[in-house]
C-alpha cells in the first residue's frame, strides 16, 4: 500500500483580486533591465497586511529564496507535529516527516525576469515551458518527499492501514463523472486537515471569527463585480480580441482554458490508460504502467499558442493600465471594508498571532 500527500490548500480568503493582477503585468519598479517603461508596483492595501497578521504569512517580497523556504520548512515542521499528535490521539504511530518536498524557487532563478515581456514571450505563462526546469530535477533530489511511515503502514493489517489512512486524511471521497467535485471541508480531512487548518487558517481563531470570515469571501466578490472592475476587465477583453483572441472576459481566468487543454494532452485522463491503471498489478509492478505517449508536435503547437496569447496578455494589461487601475479600485475597497469593520479585525488578528505564539 501507498499513501499520498495533497499540497497546501491554497486559502480563499487570503488569494487576493491582485493575485492574477501580478502574474505577467511589470509590476516592479527595481529599476533593472527588462521591467516595462511605466511598470506599476504593487503594495499591499490595508486589507492585505491585516490578512497577512491573521494567516501567518509575509508580505515581504525582498525575502531570498533561503528565508522564504526556511518560514515553508518551519510550517511544515509544525504541521507534522500536530499530525503526530492527533494520529496519537487516534490510536496510531506516526513520524513527522522531516522534508515536505516544496522546493521553493523565484524569478532570480531565471535568465529573463518574471512580470516582464520578456519572460512571455519565452515561457508565456509557464504551463508548457517549465521556467525553472522543474523537468531537469533528478528523481533522487534531496528534497524529494520520502514517506517515513511507509513501513509501519505496510505492516498493519488490511483494515487497520484503512482506519489509518481514514485518520490521517479523512474518509475517502468517491468522484463521479460529470458531478462536480465536493468542496474541500478541513473537518473531514482528518489529523492533516485539522494540522493544515491550525498552521496556515489561524486554527480556532478562523472559527470564532467564521462571519467576518464570510464577510471577506464576499467582499473579494464585490471587487470584481464593482462597475470598475467590470469596465477595465471588458477594456482588456476588448484588446484580447483584437489580438486574435476572441471569447476571454476576465483577465484573471485568461489561462483557465490552457491549462485544461494542456492537462488534456498529457493523456492522464485517457480510458485506456486508466483503464491500465485500474487492471494494474501494483504489488508485483509498484511503479505502475508507462506514461501514456503524447503528441510532440502538438505540445510544440500549444506552447506557440500559449506564448502568443501570454505576450498579447501583457500588452493588453500595459495598454489598459490594468494593474495600476486594479490596485486602485482593490486598495479604497479594503479602506472601506477596514473602515467598517476595523476592530473586528484587529481583534482577530491578535488572536490569531497569540495563537501561533508569535
Amino acid at each position: 500500500m501507498t499513501t499520498s500527500r495533497p499540497t497546501r490548500r491554497t486559502l480563499a480568503v487570503a488569494a487576493t483580486a491582485m493575485t492574477a493582477v501580478l502574474a505577467l503585468a511589470g509590476c516592479s519598479n527595481d529599476g533593472g533591465g527588462g521591467s516595462s517603461s511605466g511598470a506599476t508596483e504593487w503594495t499591499p492595501g490595508p486589507l492585505d497586511e491585516i490578512q497577512a497578521r491573521i494567516y501567518g504569512y509575509s508580505l515581504d517580497d525582498q525575502r531570498s529564496d533561503e528565508e522564504l523556504q526556511e518560514e515553508n520548512d518551519r510550517q511544515n515542521r509544525r504541521v507534522e507535529e500536530l499530525v503526530a499528535a492527533c494520529m496519537q490521539d487516534e490510536g496510531f504511530e506516526y513520524t513527522p516527516a522531516e522534508n515536505s518536498g516544496t522546493i521553493v524557487s523565484s524569478s532570480d532563478d531565471l535568465d529573463v525576469e518574471y512580470g516582464t515581456v520578456a519572460f512571455a514571450e519565452e515561457y508565456g505563462y509557464g504551463i508548457s515551458t517549465d521556467p525553472w526546469g522543474y523537468a531537469d530535477m533528478p528523481s533522487d533530489d534531496a528534497n524529494e518527499w520520502v514517506d517515513p511511515n511507509q513501513e509501519y503502514v505496510e505492516s498493519l493489517s488490511e483494515t487497520a492501514a484503512t482506519a489509518y489512512q481514514e485518520a490521517l486524511w479523512g474518509p475517502s471521497v468517491e468522484y463521479v463523472e460529470g458531478e462536480e467535485p465536493q468542496e474541500y471541508d478541513w473537518t473531514t480531512a482528518g489529523c492533516y486537515g485539522s494540522a493544515q487548518h491550525e498552521v496556515y487558517e489561524g486554527g480556532d481563531t478562523s472559527e470564532e471569527y467564521a462571519g467576518l470570515e464570510d464577510e471577506l469571501n464576499r467582499f473579494y466578490e464585490s471587487v470584481q463585480s464593482d462597475p470598475r472592475t467590470v469596465e477595465l476587465e471588458d477594456a482588456w477583453a476588448s484588446c484580447m480580441a483584437d489580438a486574435g483572441f476572441d471569447g476571454l472576459t476576465s483577465m484573471q481566468e485568461a489561462t483557465e482554458p490552457l491549462y485544461e487543454e494542456w492537462n488534456g494532452m498529457q493523456g492522464w485522463d485517457d480510458p485506456e490508460y486508466v483503464a491500465a491503471q485500474e487492471s494494474w498489478d501494483w504489488e508485483a509492478e509498484p511503479e505502475g504502467p508507462p506514461a501514456p505517449e503524447v503528441d510532440e508536435a502538438a505540445l510544440a503547437a500549444f506552447t506557440a499558442k500559449e506564448i502568443e496569447q501570454a505576450t498579447a496578455d501583457f500588452g493588453c494589461q500595459e495598454q489598459v493600465e490594468y494593474t495600476k487601475k486594479s490596485i486602485e479600485i482593490n486598495h479604497e475597497l479594503q479602506q472601506d471594508f477596514v473602515d467598517e469593520h476595523g476592530a473586528e479585525l484587529e481583534a482577530w488578528a491578535a488572536a490569531a498571532e497569540q495563537a501561533r505564539g508569535k
